[in-house]
């Protein structure tokens, strides 16, 4: 009898710890379901879409080429931004400092946007044969083109910052060098006190 009760508590504990380990697996799934994006909303890609759609006035070739061009670019900078990511996210993980849950969100977000640089290609594919082998380079060369002028024109503010600090420096210390002169010049100025006869 006492055998029997045994193996009911066994395969009760089996049951409770099956249903327990469930709900929490279920849980996880729907946090990994619910996270957010790795990126923000895409913008470039939702106004070529926008421009696709337009139909009072319908948007030149011009004004599609470039718009897709943009969402290329956009593309890229994710592109660049994740790989930079997966060497941080990877080495997080091993140390056991980041969950499996967020190297799960990063994973999906790297497959989608495999799907959007797939679907950037086969769009420039409809403007021009054979443009979709190099518009991914031809927005990288972009962005770079873009990082380039943002890092000179940061030179240019700090260069201009510098020159304003030292204009300031000088100006404090043609101040100090007067207010010196001044006071010596008051000094040699001022009449000698009378010896005080004994």
């Amino acid at each position: 009898m006492g055998s029997v009760w045994l193996a009911v508590i066994y395969i009760g504990g089996w049951i409770l710890s099956m249903r327990i380990f469930g709900y929490f697996w279920k849980n996880r799934k729907l946090a990994i379901n619910d996270a957010e994006p790795w990126f923000g909303e895409h913008v470039a890609r939702n106004q070529y879409i926008a421009l696709l759609q337009q139909e009072e006035p319908e948007a030149s070739e011009n004004q599609l080429t470039a718009a897709l061009l943009r969402r290329a670019m956009e593309d890229v900078i994710r592109v660049l931004s994740m790989r930079e990511d997966k060497q941080v996210l990877a080495n997080l993980v091993k140390q056991g400092t980041v969950g499996d849950d967020i190297w799960t969100q990063f994973s999906l977000s790297e497959k989608e946007l495999e799907a959007e640089i797939m679907a950037v290609i086969e769009e420039a594919n409809t403007f021009k044969e054979g443009w979709g082998q190099t518009i991914l380079q031809t927005a990288s060369e972009m962005v770079a083109h873009e990082k380039t002028k943002q890092l000179q024109k940061e030179l240019a503010l700090r260069r201009e910052e510098e020159a304003r600090k030292q204009a300031l420096r000088e100006q404090q210390k043609e101040k100090a060098s007067k207010s010196k002169n001044e006071k010596l010049e008051s000094k040699e100025t001022e009449p000698e006190p009378e010896k005080v006869a004994a």
